[in-house]
Formats: C-alpha cells, structure tokens, sequence
C-alpha cells in the first residue's frame, strides 16, 4: 500500500497532538432528523390525498351517492382514521428510520410492507365484524397511496443523492482497520456518494508511523490518525460522526463491546464491515448465538422456483414487447439492406448457461466479414490487451450502424434468443468463446445464470465502464439475483436508451 509523507511532518507524537485537541464540532444528526420530519409531512399529504380522492369517487363529492352509502361524518370519521393508522405503521415499520436514507431498497420495501399490513389488518377486520365498508374504496385508496408514498419518496432520494454529490448532508467516517481495508472502504463510499459517507481518517492496528503519513484510496489521501488505541483521540480532534470498524480480530469482543457503548454515549454511530464483499442486503442475516452475533451469507439463487418465475416473466415480455417492436426492426432492416446490400441479421456464436453455446440475433451494424478485422481494430484502438474490446470509433461501422447503436435498435433481436430460452432479458451480456477467460472465476460465475440483452453493467455506464468494474457488477449480479434488481435494471435500461447515456 502507498503511503505518502507530509511535508510539514510536526515533531509531536500522534498521541500527544490528538490528545491536546478538544472536539468542538455541531452534531451532525440535526440534518437527519430535519429530513425526517419532512419525509412524514410529506408522507401524510400522499395518505391524506389518497384517502380524499378515493371518498370523493367513491361516496360524490356531497357525501352521500346512493341512499344505502354511510353518510358523510361516518365515511369521514372513517377516512381520518385510516390516515392516522397509515402513517402510523410506516413509522412502526422503520420505513423513516434515518439509517435507510438515500441508499438501497430497504425503504421502499418498508413502505410496501407498512401499507400492506395497513390494509390487510382492515381486511381481516371487516370479514371478522362484518362491515359494509365499500372495497372500491379501498380499491382506490391503496394503489393511489402506494405509488404516490414510492414516487414521493424517489424524489426526496434524488434530492438528498445530489446534494451529496456536491459534499452536504454526509458523514464523516473514521475507519478501524488495516491498509488494505482502509483503501477499500474509502474507494468505495467515494465511489457510492449516495450513501452519504466520507472517510476523513484512519486508525490502523500496529501502526507506529508518525504524523502526517497517509494511506492512499483511489486519487484522495486518508490521513492515517494512529492506531486501535487512538480511536478516542482521534474522534476528539475530528468531526467524524461514525466509526467504521475492519478489525474486529484486532480489538476482541470486550473491546469491541467497550467501542460501542463509548460511541454510544458520543452519539457516534459504529458500523462494522464483515470482510464479506459483493454481497446484497437479502442474503445477510444476523444469527445472534450465546449472545454472540453471527452473520450468515445464504447462497446465491441460481435455479430453482424463482428462476423458473423468471423465465415466465422473459417469455411473455419478450412476446409482448416483440410485437410493438417488429415495425422499428422492420425498417431499420430495409435500412441496412439499402445501404450497402449485405445481410441484415450478424449472427456470432456466444457463450450461454453453463458454458453452452448459441448463435446470437443482432441486426448487423459493421462492413460485411468485420470479425475478420477484429485484430486490426483492437490496434488502432490502442486495446489488443483488453479483456472486452469496445470502441465507439470502430472503422467497421455503418452509418446506419452508429443510430442503431445508438439506440440499441440493433439489440432487439435478441428478443429471439429469449424465446429460444438461450439468454434472459436481464444478465451479464453474453461473451465470444474465449472472451474474458483469462481472469479467475470469471466464466464459472457468470455461466450460472443465462446472459442477458441488458444487465448491471449496461445501466452503471454502458461502454463507459471499466473492465474491472464491469467484472465486478458481473459477478454482483450472479450473487444477488432477485426480481425487484431486474426489474429495476428494465427500468434504468428504457431510461439509459432514452438519453443514449454511453452508447457506441
């Protein structure tokens, strides 16, 4: 690891500056809790919007919109009361609870959860007493109060995630840990600044260098503070307000118990990174044994019931979408036909589920035999080591060829191969045989699951990503499969096309 020396290196040891400082900085949960309270304000205008709406359709305007309906202080009496319990179970839920803010889909799954014990708590409760209570009613007031509740709290999310891009609303991390974890942790909240977090220090086991060395992450420089012993001292001279712990072997139980009480009472949060990297939310849990906690990674789920659920989802989406879509690749083939008389569809070969190998539909966007030049556009491309060759100034590309690609037109045959149950709508794109075999693990993962038209990747930056980080969301993928990540990439793909975000 490279470290880097201070020009103004002082003579005092770490112990004696960071003990001689006084930590004077504002807390900085004021901002969290000022959030809070806005997301239930605005939390309570979606309910009560979706609570009146569906009074108004359902029983007039006036009140009363047949003999038989409840009147009009009955139904509002009702309406008031529902609200209330609303907002209520989203609180009860955690769905606002300050550690979900700006980052993950924890608290969209709370605020589904909450609504649906809202509304089946009613349920049970009207078969239970018997009441006429009208299901149009609540027919209205749950979808409206479901979508708004998500959209309202989408909008604060991209609100918060890009006034921490320009540095507010963060907090500041000191992390316990050796070099190597301390790098990686602060490439990674630098990288991820939704999140919120910044690493402004370090405290490494063993450490006896002298003021003013440093650990180097990515372009930025963290300031090594001292060692495990040095935690207090260097939480008195920064304004960190979370302590992110890598080295739990080092510091022990007790300690680790003493740690969290002390930060406890500075109002200082502690996170502990398990070394576990890659690894989504829905496959971590904490096994609590003897009072000690455990954390559990479960497998990852490439086969069984929920794969079989996606390949339903794949076929009857890919028929859908197919037939909105035939007159588009209708004329963008007398398009290429036109141009240069060559065939319309490229087909190559392609390395499919469990290393199987299958012809691919693309409709062709290079000069007739561009695979026989592939060496030669690596070299002016200047990436005959690359492990994926891309290039948005490939001299095989049609003219036609660069809006097809620009509009990823030319991908929608692929549709085809998800018919043929050869490639999924959503995975890790699929490689020419040979493709990415010199690095470890690599295919082996990636062949567990099938290759996709769109994947994580494609959505974190298209062509523009690095082949590191491609590799990297490649194998996240294959790790944390689930419906709600494919759907959400569906989502991101139709936004990325749109604003042909990276194509080439």
């Amino acid at each position: 690891m490279d470290f880097a020396s201070n020009a103004h290196t002082q003579d005092e040891s770490v112990g004696e500056l960071l003990g001689s400082a006084r930590r004077a900085y504002p807390s900085q949960r004021p901002w969290k809790q000022a959030y809070r309270r806005k997301v239930l304000a605005s939390d309570a205008a979606v309910i009560v919007f979706a609570v009146a709406l569906a009074q108004m359709l359902r029983f007039g305007i006036d009140g009363i919109a047949a003999q038989q309906d409840p009147d009009f202080a009955a139904v509002t009496t009702y309406s008031a009361v529902l609200s209330l319990l609303w907002i209520l179970c989203l609180s009860l839920v955690g769905s606002r609870d300050v550690g979900l803010i700006g980052n993950g889909a924890d608290e969209y799954r709370r605020v589904v959860a909450g609504t649906g014990w809202v509304f089946g708590t009613i349920a049970v409760g009207t078969l239970l007493l018997q009441a006429g209570m009208a299901r149009g009613y609540l027919g209205i007031a749950l979808p409206v109060g479901l979508i708004g509740l998500i959209a309202e709290r989408h909008i604060w999310r991209r609100l918060l995630a890009k006034a921490r891009a320009r540095g507010e609303f963060t907090s500041e991390v000191i992390v316990v840990g050796c070099l190597e974890s301390v790098a990686s942790i602060g490439k990674r909240l630098d990288r991820a600044t939704d999140a919120g977090y910044r690493v402004i220090g370090a405290c490494v086991p063993g450490f006896s260098g002298g003021v003013g060395e440093t650990v180097q992450a990515g372009t930025r420089s963290i300031p090594i503070l001292g060692d495990e012993n040095s935690i207090d001292a260097a939480l008195t001279l920064t304004s960190a307000s979370t302590v992110a712990v890598a080295a739990v072997e080092q510091l022990g139980y007790e300690r680790m118990r003493n740690l969290a009480w002390k930060l406890d009472a500075l109002d200082v949060d502690l996170v502990v990174a398990p070394g576990v990297a890659d690894v989504a939310g829905p496959r971590l849990k904490i096994r609590p044994i003897d009072n000690l906690a455990m954390l559990q990674v479960d497998r990852a789920k490439c086969e069984g019931a929920s794969m079989i659920g996606k390949s339903i989802f794949d076929f009857v989406f890919a028929v859908v979408v197919l037939l909105v879509v035939l007159p588009v690749v209708a004329l963008a083939a007398i398009a290429i036909k036109a141009e240069d008389g060559g065939p319309v569809f490229f087909r190559q070969e392609r390395v499919g589920l469990g290393g199987k190998t299958f012809r691919i539909w693309k409709l062709r966007t290079m000069v007739t035999d561009a695979d026989k030049m592939i060496d030669e556009a690596k070299t002016k491309a200047g990436q005959d080591a690359a492990v994926f060759y891309k290039s948005a100034n490939d001299a095989r590309i049609t003219r036609i060829g660069h809006f097809l690609r620009k509009t990823s037109i030319d991908e929608i045959p692929q549709l085809f191969n998800v018919l043929g149950r050869d490639m999924s709508l959503v995975g890790p794109r699929p490689l020419v045989p040979g493709e990415g075999s010199h690095v470890f693990n690599f295919i082996e993962r990636r062949t567990l699951v099938k290759p996709g038209i769109t994947g994580l990747w494609q959505v974190s930056g298209r062509s523009s990503v690095s082949e590191e980080e491609r590799i990297r969301l490649d194998h996240y993928y294959v790790d944390n499969w689930s419906v709600v990540q494919d759907l959400v990439i569906i989502w991101r793909t139709i936004a990325a096309v749109v604003k042909s975000d990276g194509a080439c």
